[in-house]
C-alpha cells in the first residue's frame, strides 16, 4: 500500500502552486503585455500571489474563477470587489434560510430566501457585468480610455472647471469631463462614494488642498479606489511613502507625473477583452489546487 508522507503531500502542492502560477504568469503575458513588461517577472509574481491570496479570502475554488479574478485585478484594479464605485463587484454574504418554527409546516412558513450564489459563480457574474461596463465605459477599442488619459494629462482640466457652490461639486464635475461614459454607466451615488472615500483616503495621505486632493481623486477614478496599495500600480505606494517626499504638495505633485509616465506606457484594462474572455472559457472549472489528479 502507497502511503503519501506529510512532507510528501506539501512538495506535491507546491509544486501544483508553482505550476497553476507559471500557468496565470503566461496569461498574463499574453493579455496584459504592457503590464507586464513594465512591472518585470517578480513584481508580476507578487501580483499573482497577492490574487490568489485574495481571491482564496472569496474562497473562489475553481480554475476559470481564479483567472477572471486575476484578470478583473488588471481591468478594474486589484481591489476592484472593495471599490465603492463598483457596487456590483462586491461580494455577497450568504443568507441563511429562515427555520421552520414550533406548529408551522413547511407550506404555511415563510418562503426561503434565494439560494445565494457560490463564490465562482459570483465571480462569473461579476466578470460578465464587467466585461459589459467596460465595453460602455472604456470602449470596444478602448477609444473612451484613451480620451481619459488625454485629458487627464491637461492641467486645464483641473484648473477650468465651472464654479460650482462646493468642493464636492467641483469633484463631481472634474470626474464627469474626464470620462463622461464611465460616470453615466456609474450613475450619481456610486460616484458620490468615490469621492467621500477618496477625500479621506487623500486626507490620509496629506492631501489636504483642493489640487491635491482632485489629483488624488482622479487617480482613484481612473485605476480603481485602491490605487494607493495595489501591486499593479507599484509606483502608487512608493510615491506615496518616499520619505524623501516630506512636502504634500511636492508629493502630490510627483504622484501625477509619475502616474502620467506609467499610463504613458501601460494604459489601465485589457485591449483585447473578447479575446482575452474566450480563453479564461478554455480553463477548467474545477479546484484548481489538485493534488493528485485522478
Amino acid at each position: 500500500m502507497l502511503v503519501i508522507r506529510k512532507a510528501q503531500m506539501e512538495a506535491f502542492e507546491k509544486i501544483a502552486v508553482r505550476r497553476f502560477e507559471d500557468g496565470l504568469l503566461d496569461h498574463l503575458r499574453t493579455f496584459f503585455p504592457d503590464h507586464a513588461a513594465v512591472l518585470g517577472d517578480q513584481p508580476l509574481g507578487r501580483v499573482i500571489r497577492y490574487g490568489l491570496q485574495r481571491a482564496q479570502s472569496r474562497n473562489v475554488q475553481t480554475e476559470r474563477g481564479v483567472y477572471r479574478y486575476l484578470a478583473l485585478m488588471f481591468m478594474l484594479g486589484s481591489l476592484f470587489d472593495e471599490d465603492p464605485q463598483l457596487p456590483w463587484a462586491a461580494p455577497q454574504e450568504p443568507v441563511t434560510p429562515p427555520a421552520v418554527n414550533e406548529g408551522e409546516t413547511a407550506e404555511s412558513a415563510p418562503p426561503p430566501e434565494e439560494i445565494p450564489e457560490t463564490p465562482d459563480a459570483q465571480i462569473e457574474r461579476v466578470y460578465g457585468e464587467a466585461m459589459g461596463f467596460l465595453d460602455q465605459t472604456a470602449g470596444p477599442d478602448n477609444g473612451h480610455l484613451h480620451q481619459t488619459l488625454n485629458l487627464l494629462r491637461q492641467p486645464q482640466v483641473f484648473d477650468g472647471l465651472p464654479p460650482a457652490p462646493s468642493f464636492g461639486h467641483r469633484l463631481l464635475l472634474l470626474l464627469q469631463a474626464l470620462a463622461p461614459a464611465k460616470y453615466q454607466a456609474l450613475g450619481d451615488e456610486p460616484v458620490r462614494a468615490l469621492v467621500r472615500s477618496g477625500y479621506e483616503a487623500a486626507k490620509r495621505h496629506g492631501f489636504v488642498t483642493e489640487p491635491g486632493m482632485m489629483n488624488y481623486i482622479a487617480l482613484a477614478y481612473v485605476l480603481g479606489s485602491g490605487f494607493d496599495r495595489d501591486p499593479v500600480y507599484p509606483w502608487a505606494a512608493a510615491t506615496l511613502s518616499d520619505p524623501a517626499l516630506v512636502n504634500p504638495a511636492q508629493r502630490s505633485a510627483v504622484l501625477r507625473e509619475t502616474a502620467l509616465a506609467y499610463l504613458a506606457k501601460c494604459p489601465p484594462g485589457c485591449s483585447h477583452r473578447a479575446e482575452q474572455s474566450a480563453a479564461v472559457l478554455e480553463k477548467a472549472d474545477q479546484p484548481w489546487l489538485r493534488i493528485v489528479e485522478g
